[in-house]
C-alpha cells in the first residue's frame, strides 16, 4: 500500500508539473495570436479540457473517501448549472450555453487539481519537481516581462494600447496575471521570513511583480508590506535600514519607479474625471452592476434562479469573484462551492497571522476582480502554493459527509 501511494502521488506530481507547464505556454501562444490577429487563438482552452477529463478520469481510477467527495461536489454544481441555465433559457433567449458551460468547467478547476493535490500531500516527500517547474516558468517569463519593459515589445504588456503601463510576459488575461503574482509573492515572502530560505528568486519576482502594475498586485504588495513592518521589522530598524533603503532604491530606479507610479496615476485620475470616484477604483464595475446585473435578476431571472443561479456570461458577466459565483451557481450552489473551498483554503499552512492577513486581503482583492473562481491558470498557481509551503509527513483526509478536513 505504501508501494502504491508513492507511485500515485509520483503519477500525479508529473500530471500537475505537465498542466503546469503546458498551460503556461498554450496561455501565452494564444496572447501571442490574438496579438498578432493570426485567426484562432484558443488552444488553451482545448489543452485545458483534455486536462480536466485526464485528471477525472485518473481521480476515478485511484478513487478513496476524500476523491469522492470532491466528486460529489462537482456533480452537485454541474446539476445547479444545467437547472439555472435552463431557467434562465426561458427568459433570455440569447444565452449562450457553450460560453457558459466552458465558464462552468473553470469553475471546477481548483477542485479538479486538488484531486492531484490529495495524492501529493499525502506523500512523505517534498515536491522538488514541482518547484523546479515552478521556478523554470516563472524565471522564464519574468524574462519576457523584463525583456518587454527594455524593449517594449507589444506582445508581452499586461494591458493592450499606448496608455497604461505594464508587462506581465506570456501571461494571457490581466487578472490572471494579478493572481499568479500574488501568490508568487506569497511563496518567496514565506520561504525566505518564515522558512528561512534566502534566495535570488525572492528579488527577482518581487521587481517583476511590480512591472506587472496591475491594482490587485500593488495593493497586495502594500498590505505585505505593512505586514511585514508590523510583524517583522523593530521600530529602531525602520528608522535606520528602512528609510535609507527607500532612499537609495528610489536613486537607483527612480526612472522606473516614476514611470509606474505616473501611470497609475494618470489612468487612475483620467478614469476619475470622465466617470467618478467609484467608476475609477472598481475600473468600471460598478457600471456593469447597473448594465448587467440588475437586469439579469429583476427581468431574466424565475424564483429557482435564486436558488441554482443562471448567468450567461457574454451578456452578464459583472468581474467581481464573489457576486459572479452567485450569479452563476445561485444561493445554494454557492455555499457549496465556497465551503469546500474554505476547508481547502485553510490546508495552507502559514502561521496563524499570516494566514489571516493573506485570507483577508486575498478574499478581499478576490470580491472586487474576476477570474480567480473561473481561472485555470489561478486554480493551478495556488494549488502550486498550497503544495510548495506545505509540511509533508502528516496524512491528510477529506471528509465533507462529517463537514471537517482531518490530520493524522
Amino acid at each position: 500500500m505504501i508501494i502504491k501511494n508513492k507511485r500515485i502521488a509520483i503519477i500525479s506530481m508529473g500530471i500537475m508539473a505537465i498542466a503546469f507547464t503546458l498551460f503556461y505556454f498554450s496561455d501565452g501562444m494564444g496572447k501571442y495570436l490574438l496579438k498578432e490577429e493570426a485567426g484562432f487563438f484558443r488552444y488553451s482552452a482545448i489543452i485545458k479540457a483534455i486536462f480536466e477529463i485526464l485528471i477525472l478520469g485518473y481521480a476515478v481510477l485511484t478513487l478513496r473517501k476524500a476523491k469522492f467527495s470532491i466528486l460529489i461536489v462537482l456533480f452537485i454544481l454541474l446539476v445547479s448549472f444545467l437547472i439555472g441555465q435552463f431557467f434562465l433559457s426561458l427568459n433570455f433567449s440569447e444565452i449562450n450555453f457553450f460560453e457558459n458551460f466552458n465558464t462552468l468547467f473553470k469553475y471546477f478547476f481548483p477542485f479538479i487539481f486538488f484531486l492531484l493535490a490529495l495524492d501529493i500531500l499525502q506523500s512523505k516527500s517534498y515536491p522538488f519537481l514541482l518547484l523546479k517547474v515552478y521556478k523554470f516558468i516563472m524565471t522564464l517569463n519574468g524574462i519576457f516581462i523584463i525583456t518587454g519593459l527594455i524593449l517594449g515589445i507589444e506582445v508581452f504588456k499586461t494591458y493592450p494600447g499606448p496608455w497604461r503601463f505594464g508587462y506581465d510576459g506570456l501571461i494571457f488575461a490581466q487578472n490572471e496575471a494579478s493572481f499568479i503574482f500574488i501568490f508568487a509573492l506569497t511563496i518567496v515572502y514565506y520561504r525566505r521570513y518564515y522558512l528561512n530560505i534566502k534566495e535570488f528568486f525572492f528579488w527577482f519576482i518581487l521587481f517583476t511583480s511590480l512591472v506587472v502594475a496591475t491594482k490587485a498586485v500593488f495593493l497586495y504588495f502594500i498590505f505585505l508590506l505593512f505586514f511585514h513592518i508590523f510583524k517583522k521589522v523593530s521600530f529602531k530598524n525602520i528608522l535606520t535600514f528602512g528609510v535609507s533603503s527607500i532612499v537609495i532604491g528610489y536613486f537607483l530606479f527612480s526612472t522606473l519607479i516614476n514611470k509606474i507610479i505616473l501611470n497609475s496615476y494618470n489612468t487612475f485620475m483620467y478614469m476619475y474625471y470622465k466617470e467618478g470616484l467609484t467608476f475609477a477604483l472598481f475600473s468600471g464595475r460598478n457600471v456593469y452592476i447597473q448594465d448587467k446585473l440588475y437586469p439579469l435578476i429583476f427581468e431574466y431571472w424565475s424564483i429557482p434562479n435564486y436558488i441554482f443561479g443562471g448567468q450567461d456570461v457574454v451578456a452578464h458577466y459583472i468581474e467581481m469573484g464573489f457576486l459572479d459565483l452567485l450569479l452563476f451557481f445561485g444561493i445554494a450552489g454557492s455555499i457549496i462551492y465556497l465551503y469546500v473551498f474554505y476547508r481547502i483554503f485553510r490546508l495552507l499552512p502559514f502561521e496563524k497571522y499570516f494566514k489571516l492577513f493573506f485570507g483577508i486581503v486575498f478574499f478581499l482583492i478576490v470580491a472586487t476582480a474576476g477570474h480567480f473562481f473561473e481561472s485555470g491558470i489561478a486554480g493551478i498557481h495556488f494549488m502550486m502554493m498550497l503544495l510548495l509551503l506545505s509540511k509533508y509527513g502528516d496524512k491528510l483526509e477529506l471528509n465533507l459527509e462529517n463537514h471537517e478536513f482531518e490530520r493524522r
